[in-house]
């Protein structure tokens, strides 16, 4: 998991981008991490995002797939503004959904409101999904996980 700008402050304050987080990790996961990887990686400030999708490109670059149909997912709980909107709308251009818990700050406009959840799947590949409550956002997040990983032919 990569972590950036607010949401990082109670993830570095909780201890998870510490190798001692490895306890709360996967038993698959905590075998890639250990001894020397945190199972949070905090990658920078807030609309810092060239290192996330720098990873994401390399790690789909090395297993020869498209950044859009890799098992990644941009997750945004809150919006402290509405710069979020362009990080998301900047990990959306890779063909990474993104998910939230409060609905973004571009309300004024049913057809905005239209392009950016649902008219993006077909010029960018990808979605804005808002859940507000975050158990089935969660669980939104996971299913399309499993499903890309499905898609994959990967053991899920």
């Amino acid at each position: 998991m990569l972590t950036n700008g607010c949401a990082s402050f109670p993830l570095l304050k909780l201890g998870y981008c510490n190798t001692k987080a490895l306890e709360y990790a996967g038993k698959e996961l905590r075998e890639i991490l250990k001894p020397d990887l945190p199972p949070v990686w905090h990658m920078g400030e807030c609309l810092d995002n060239a290192r996330a999708s720098a990873l994401f490109r390399a790690l789909a670059d090395f297993l020869g797939k498209d950044i859009k149909d890799m098992p990644f997912a941009f997750a945004s709980p809150e919006w402290s503004n509405e710069k979020g909107v362009s990080a998301a709308l900047g990990f959306r251009l890779l063909g990474i959904n993104s998910y939230h818990s409060v609905y973004p700050p571009v309300q004024g406009s049913k057809n905005v409101m239209k392009y950016l959840f649902e008219d993006t799947k077909k010029t960018l590949g990808s979605v804005m999904v808002v859940e507000v409550d975050p158990i089935k956002l969660a669980d939104k997040i996971i299913l399309d996980i499993k499903q890309k990983r499905k898609d994959l032919n990967w053991n899920i």
